[in-house]
């Protein structure tokens, strides 16, 4: 297992965060369900190499595929530097999976080759794999100290266009529409709006997280450190949607609950979260991730289909809540997403602190100090999680635990001891000799909340889950308002959250050609109605997204 240490090499900013082999995170429940639906999905004939290792490594198999074909992928350069760059990626998790020195020198031999070639890459070909490229030279310049990376991760960091400067001046704060033009204009407008029509993309926009911190991590500089958090503020804000994820189909699209996020813009996002996570430490980026994965990502999974487009608010039988054969790229996107959001559940923070970033069933193995250390997640109750600790010899280190933000209030008990309260939204460290048999035990209060959103709406949630108003067919009624003062009543069944909310009829919520139109506001309540609300990745046609109501004074 590599150690923190390791992957803190001068002249690149410490992580904060170092993740785990794969072999060590095994997960169980809700979000082991997600994996294995993506593995379902995967069609041995369309895999790339970066598929391959990847369903590998998921499927929890131990022989991985043979190296991939490093000089011919980088002989196809600059033509195709996605295929050359997947390749690269997927050599390098089998080198290091395998600690093969000669599979990690022929990673550097590629690598160099795509150094030769970046001066024939424009800003155009280079951007939808720059993500990569610096996500690949970081990991391996941190693993083997070559210098030629450094100059790699400088000329990557001038030729591809400025998004830490970008995210500190965002320029997308409505739906965003391509400038039509010719397309021979060559001009300094055109070229303009081409760079705008690029970084526009749901899919790109999330590579420029990416970018941005990880450029930060190669800089060191205060600007490149603060534009991943920058960009998500103003991604938040002006496309962020209730599920977690910020709206684009394919485009930047703004708050309008009809809009959607395509199923590759989802992914993006979670790889980009990672990257943050692993490179800031704030666990608001975990908790980011999980609201993603149990949301947007959950209901992209439909009976071994893909519903291509995620829409907050949608009725029943129109073409948004079609699913259908996801195309290779869909998949590769699930596949990637998946890798990321697994590695972000357990993480290194030294070589005596390990943390759990994200609550999940499931066990993790790590070395401590050197001595080997397995911890069991078991979930006794909706909310509560028993962490339970066999070590080889007892062995003195801090487990950290981000205790998310969503739950009401928390406590920690060890080893049955009377519980204690603990801040949410923030890293609880436990530090203490653990032995064989030592219990955590996390409780959650995670009373149902609103939150008050695009042109004062309000949208329900239950934990990180997302509540919506299932329509099972085009006649249910779904012009609701929710009363601003309705009190929330959670039960559960089958290990499922149900929230009855109170509302009324919201007359004049209008919808054209099967969308409805953005919540009206100014609603008067009227006659009060119980709904009852289910998980947001358990519905088709939903309204998640509801006008508020007041009592007449």
């Amino acid at each position: 297992m590599p150690t923190y240490d390791a992957f803190c090499r001068t002249p690149l900013v410490d992580p904060a965060y170092v993740a785990l082999p794969d072999s060590a995170v095994h997960l169980e429940g809700a979000l082991e369900r997600l994996v294995q639906q993506a593995l379902e999905l995967v069609d041995l004939n369309a895999l790339t190499p970066l598929d391959a290792v990847l369903a590998t490594k998921l499927g929890g198999y131990t022989d991985l595929p043979p190296m991939p074909g490093l000089t011919s992928a980088a002989a196809a350069l600059p033509e195709n530097p996605r295929a050359f760059m997947d390749a690269v990626r997927a050599g390098l998790m089998i080198a290091s999976a395998a600690k093969n020195k000669n599979a990690m020198t022929q990673v550097l031999t590629a690598m160099r080759a795509f150094l030769d070639a970046l001066p024939n890459l424009n800003e155009f070909q280079l951007m939808p794999v720059g993500a990569d490229a610096l996500r690949t030279a970081l990991e391996l310049y941190r693993r083997t100290g070559q210098k030629f990376l450094l100059t790699l991760m400088e000329r990557l960091r001038a030729q591809l266009p400025d998004v830490s400067g970008m995210f500190h001046s965002f320029p997308f704060q409505k739906p965003f529409v391509p400038e039509p033009l010719a397309e021979d204009a060559a001009d300094l407008n055109a070229q303009y709006h081409r760079r705008m029509a690029m970084l526009g993309q749901g899919t790109l926009s999330a590579d420029a997280l990416s970018i941005s911190s990880a450029l930060a991590m190669f800089s060191g500089s205060a600007r490149d450190a603060s534009a991943s958090k920058a960009g998500v503020a103003a991604l938040q804000r002006f496309h962020g949607m209730p599920h977690g994820a910020f709206s684009a189909d394919p485009y930047l699209a703004g708050r309008d609950p009809a809009r959607g996020v395509t199923v590759e813009a989802v992914c993006a996002q979670l790889e980009a979260l990672a990257d943050l996570l692993a490179a800031s430490g704030e666990g608001a980026y975990a908790e980011r991730m999980e609201r993603i994965a149990v949301n947007a990502l959950a209901n992209v999974f439909q009976g071994g289909l893909v519903c291509p487009d995620q829409t907050v608010n949608r009725l029943a039988g129109t073409p948004a809540c079609a699913a259908e054969r996801p195309a290779p790229e869909v998949v590769s996107a699930l596949l990637r997403a998946m890798h990321a959001l697994r590695r972000s559940v357990w993480m290194l923070h030294s070589d005596r602190e390990l943390a759990m970033l994200i609550f999940s069933e499931g066990c993790c193995l790590a070395r401590m100090d050197g001595v080997p250390v397995r911890l069991n997640v078991t979930v006794a109750a909706p909310g509560t999680f028993t962490i339970a600790v066999e070590a080889k010899q007892p062995v003195e280190f801090t487990l950290a635990l981000y205790i998310p933000g969503y739950a009401d209030s928390a406590t920690l008990s060890v080893n049955g001891a009377k519980a204690q309260a603990v801040d949410c939204g923030a890293l609880e460290r436990v530090k203490r000799t653990y032995r064989s048999g030592d219990t955590l035990t996390v409780t959650l209060d995670c009373r149902p909340f609103v939150e008050t959103g695009y042109r004062g709406s309000a949208c329900v949630y239950s934990g990180a889950q997302l509540m919506a108003l299932p329509l099972p067919d085009a006649d249910a009624a779904w012009q609701y308002a929710l009363d601003a003062d309705t009190g929330l009543a959670l039960a559960w069944e089958n290990g499922r959250p149900r929230v009855q909310v109170e509302a009324c009829a919201a007359d004049g919520w209008e919808q054209r050609g099967g969308v409805p139109m953005p919540p009206p506001q100014g609603l008067a309540m009227g006659v009060a109605y119980e709904l009852t609300l289910l998980p947001y990745a358990d519905t088709l046609g939903r309204i998640a997204m509801f006008p508020q109501a007041t009592a007449r004074t």
